[in-house]
């Protein structure tokens, strides 16, 4: 089974990559943030920076574009092959932004499926040229799952790489439970669409890839966000069990337990190392640790008191305190279900 890192914007760039990839190898594919094709315009500095190779290596990274026009993916798209060397590109159909949707981007394009197919032929005709490959992150539809249907038959009709689907439709964001019937719709006519199938969403523990991979054995791969982002050697966890692990808790013992707190807290000095390097005053770090941590501290027991002390921090010292006191003091989840009743609470 091959294991994705999702995109999250503003999250995973090619700094938190090069130190998750760096601290917990072993991840298939990172997908970079969606790039917004500009008028008349190519990639920023931002983006530049993103995705050089230089960035990014050890890694295979996939670029992601947003937009509902043929032509500036295509143009985006030629120049991350000739300029960057990238022979695979994916197209986002499932961001939920409200702003994003309003302008029928990402999730919102699906409202448009005469549009999308179109869209769809024209860019797959035109990449076949060049050799590179097309791949489709989406959602079920925008209002309701019956939209899929209609959804899947285009997708079954253009020559795409691989199918990433999110079940869930625009308006859930990410609310309510993923919609297992409509990924099963996809699931049992795959094969003779011609491309791999990938699930994304809430597989948050070993529990969750487990239930997933006993009922859809035969999917390519599993993309992974904010699972990961809360623990980020959860890919590690699930090949562990894939591998035969009989352990029926995350830690062998207490020192491996003692161990991985340490590795964390290595983990997060190291990011803060870097984001220094690159951003200017401690304000902007510190916006990217709060971010950060609103994810990593729902792995530890009791982190309210320590994440609120994250969250008031005005000063890169005292969040810093924070940090290494609830790495210190507090031990991560033994049993990864927890999770879920934190997320609930």
């Amino acid at each position: 089974m091959k294991y994705y890192f999702a995109p999250l914007e503003g999250i995973t760039g090619y700094i938190y990559r090069r130190a998750h990839h760096s601290f917990y190898p072993g991840l298939d594919r990172y997908y970079a943030p969606f790039i917004v094709p500009k008028e008349k315009k190519y990639l920023n500095t931002k983006e530049r920076n993103d995705l050089l190779p230089a960035n990014n290596e050890g890694m295979t990274v996939i670029p992601q574009i947003m937009t509902n026009q043929p032509e500036e993916f295509l143009r985006i798209a030629q120049v991350l092959a000739r300029d960057y060397g990238y022979q695979e590109i994916n197209l986002n159909l499932g961001c939920p932004s409200k702003t994003v949707v309003s302008k029928k981007r990402g999730s919102g394009f699906l409202s448009e499926p005469k549009q999308l197919e179109a869209f769809l032929i024209q860019v797959c005709k035109e990449l076949e040229k060049s050799g590179m490959k097309l791949s489709v992150k989406t959602r079920i539809g925008v209002e309701k799952p019956e939209e899929f249907d209609t959804l899947l038959k285009i997708y079954q009709s253009v020559p795409l790489s691989e199918l990433i689907i999110h079940p869930r439709v625009q308006k859930d964001f990410y609310k309510n439970r993923p919609d297992i019937r409509a990924f099963r719709m996809a699931y049992e006519s795959y094969p003779a669409a011609g491309w791999e199938l990938c699930y994304n969403g809430d597989v948050s523990d070993c529990a969750d890839a487990e239930r997933l991979l006993t009922e859809f054995s035969g999917i390519s791969a599993v993309m992974i966000g904010r699972g990961l982002l809360t623990n980020p050697m959860l890919v590690h966890e699930i090949k562990a069990k894939e591998s035969g692990g009989t352990l029926n808790r995350r830690f062998a013992d207490d020192d491996a337990e003692k161990a991985e707190r340490k590795r964390r807290y290595h983990f997060y000095r190291f990011l803060q190392e870097e984001y220094a390097a690159v951003l200017y005053g401690e304000k902007n770090i510190l916006f990217k640790m709060k971010e950060l941590w609103s994810y990593m501290s729902q792995d530890f027991t009791e982190p309210q008191k320590y994440w609120k002390k994250m969250k008031k921090a005005q000063k890169l010292a005292d969040f810093d305190a924070a940090v290494f006191s609830l790495c210190n003091e507090q031990k991560l989840l033994p049993d990864r279900e927890l999770v879920h009743n934190i997320r609930k609470g």
